[in-house]
């Protein structure tokens, strides 16, 4: 019965340790890792409650500098983010929004089929240990640390400093953009709406989240580059969350068709130095 108990004891000790590195995460504090983009903003908020949040994906990273508005607004872009990538954090608790939330949005964050960045700590599953879960940080790290103690070296790993989102300079080349057009006609363009329900009812359910909480929760079509046309699945995904967002009375900002060409990096990201500080000053009013 002892060693019974002894076992269970061990067990929930392991339990409890995992569960406080999987949401302490302490990858965020530590300069010897590669931090994805949620860490990075949570290592520049490292306060439990994020009064008022803007998400989206890498679309709202290069489009809204925070430094610059005074909205006090957290920029909760992520590369490759999705809406299923919202609900999860805010279902399992890895974020508590304060009072507001805006959602930016385009097509593919709505896109089921999106592939996210798998080391967002949400992806994790319940049975999944941290260590093995972060083991393509952590592997890589011990056994280079192992190599260089053999060889008599300092075996403290190489420091990532600073570590900030990745944004854009400078416009690509009409050539570039022609085929950036050509990828994405051939890997999102010709989606049916069915690859977007997922993210359509991670929609409603965050929107639903947020009027149980009492928090203001509006939305924005952010912008599209006008040199380029749009693609009919487009105005079908447009649609369908616009429903939602009626049905719910939230609040939508439309800024797809209200910027030049010249402010744009490619079809959707901001060149950072022209329409970036062009777009916060803008939606600063709006926020």
């Amino acid at each position: 019965m002892k060693k019974i108990t002894a076992i269970i004891a061990v067990l929930l000790m392991l339990a409890v340790g995992d569960l406080a590195l999987t949401y302490n995460n302490f990858i965020k504090d530590s300069d010897y890792f590669v931090k994805n983009d949620f860490e990075i903003t949570q290592n520049r908020h490292p306060e439990k409650i994020w009064d008022k949040v803007f998400f989206g994906n890498s679309v709202v990273i290069s489009s809204y500098i925070e430094d610059q508005s005074r909205s006090g607004y957290i920029n909760l872009g992520l590369d490759y983010g999705v809406v299923t990538d919202l609900w999860d954090m805010l279902s399992k608790r890895h974020i508590n929004i304060g009072s507001e939330l805006v959602i930016g949005l385009n097509y593919l964050t709505l896109y089921d089929e999106f592939e996210t960045n798998p080391t967002y700590i949400w992806h994790k599953s319940l049975y999944e240990p941290y260590a093995y879960f972060e083991r393509d940080r952590f592997y890589p790290m011990i056994e280079n640390g192992f190599n260089k103690l053999l060889n008599k070296e300092n075996p403290l790993p190489f420091k990532y400093l600073p570590q900030e989102k990745h944004v854009y300079h400078g416009t690509l080349s009409a050539r570039a953009l022609d085929e950036t057009m050509e990828r994405y006609e051939e890997e999102f363009f010709n989606q049916p709406i069915d690859k977007f329900k997922k993210n359509l009812s991670a929609l409603e359910k965050v929107i639903e989240y947020c009027e149980k909480n009492d928090i203001r929760v509006r939305a924005v079509w952010m912008a599209w580059n006008p040199n380029y046309g749009k693609p009919q699945i487009m105005t079908e995904v447009r649609a369908a969350a616009n429903e939602i967002f009626e049905r719910h009375s939230v609040e939508v900002y439309d800024m797809e068709d209200m910027f030049p060409a010249e402010y744009f990096y490619d079809t959707g990201h901001f060149n950072y130095d022209v329409g970036s500080p062009k777009f916060t000053e803008i939606i600063d009013e709006w926020l």
